[in-house]
């Protein structure tokens, strides 16, 4: 018989693709978590991993699972929400998750605004991958997520705080790094990226796969799974580049690079997300805190509908798909 920590286990080391990594996160121990996959094997009466030097991947069985094990991890949780919240045995908790280089100066103003509209919700942060925001929000380990789109509209609700360009990241010895604004979207597409660790969504996101005409970008040096370790694989191989947002520019060692806004790609988003369904008067109130400290510090005005004035329709289906965000906060 399946039991849900053996799917909540198996969730863990898929997102890692580590069993160090995923025993860590979990706060259990690496002989414990084998345990656990190696029963849950037996129970689907396959292998769920490809053991690997490099790390873990999937096997076809492993793949069939994820969905409906995220599914079920996101349905017994939701159930065990709406049972507390009908007797009113809620912690008196907000989880929020960040990732470095996201939030920025804008969780910094959050705080005290929050802490003046809700003194009696406390938050308590956690700091995550993008592609790990992603996960924790599906699977209920957070409330809301700041961080940036792609998102599922199927599986996520947001509300649009600010909108930044993407930028190309170089090493100050490519060719193209004093090139300015002369940099074409065509040309970047010729060129070299890193192998990126991620939601399959937001991997395609930033490897500016929806420009590209089917044809899969070139990618390469070791999967790297931050913003740190893109930045050393394009110091020591000038002819990578990668995709990221204008506020990474600053973060150590970003900032050993050069940069080039792309003029031809459409802004990116910056969100605070939550499950689709979660409509908690804690979940929507530091949405709309966080959407009026944005408007504060980035004078952006976001309507009803979650999408920033300033952003045209093309742009905004461009950057999250055909559903945008439904959410208004």
């Amino acid at each position: 018989m399946v039991e849900l920590r053996q799917l909540r286990y198996f969730l863990a080391v898929a997102e890692e693709r580590s069993f160090t990594r995923a025993a860590a996160l979990l706060h259990v121990s690496q002989p414990t978590l084998s345990q656990q996959i190696r029963a849950l094997e037996r129970s689907v009466r396959a292998p769920l991993f490809h053991r690997e030097p490099a790390g873990v991947r999937l096997t076809e069985a492993g793949s069939a699972l994820l969905e409906p094990a995220r599914r079920a991890v996101v349905e017994v949780a939701d159930g065990v929400r709406a049972a507390r919240d009908t007797v009113g045995t809620g912690d008196g908790t907000l989880r929020v998750g960040f990732s470095t280089g996201g939030a920025g100066d804008l969780l910094a103003s959050i705080l005290p605004a929050w802490q003046r509209a809700a003194p009696e919700v406390r938050l308590v942060l956690r700091e995550l991958t993008v592609g790990g925001l992603y996960t924790a929000l599906l699977e209920d380990q957070i409330d809301v997520a700041l961080t940036r789109l792609p998102l599922d509209p199927e599986r996520h609700d947001w509300t649009v705080l600010f909108a930044e360009p993407r930028v190309l990241a170089l090493n100050a010895r490519n060719p193209l790094a004093d090139a300015g604004a002369a940099v074409s979207l065509a040309d970047v597409l010729t060129l070299a990226m890193p192998r990126i660790e991620d939601v399959p969504t937001i991997r395609d996101y930033w490897l500016l796969n929806d420009y590209r005409d089917g044809c899969p970008p070139q990618q390469r040096g070791v999967t790297v799974t931050s913003p740190a370790e893109m930045a050393y694989l394009i110091l020591q191989d000038p002819s990578v580049v990668a995709v990221g947002p204008r506020t990474a520019r600053g973060l150590s060692p970003l900032a050993e690079l050069r940069f080039v806004e792309l003029s031809e790609v459409a802004p990116v988003p910056f969100v605070a997300a939550a499950r689709r369904h979660d409509r908690r008067a804690a979940v929507l109130a530091f949405r709309q805190v966080a959407a009026t400290v944005a408007r504060r510090l980035h004078g952006v005005s976001t309507p009803a509908g979650g999408r920033p004035d300033r952003l045209a329709d093309v742009e905004a289906r461009r950057a999250t798909g055909a559903g945008a965000g439904r959410a208004g906060g």
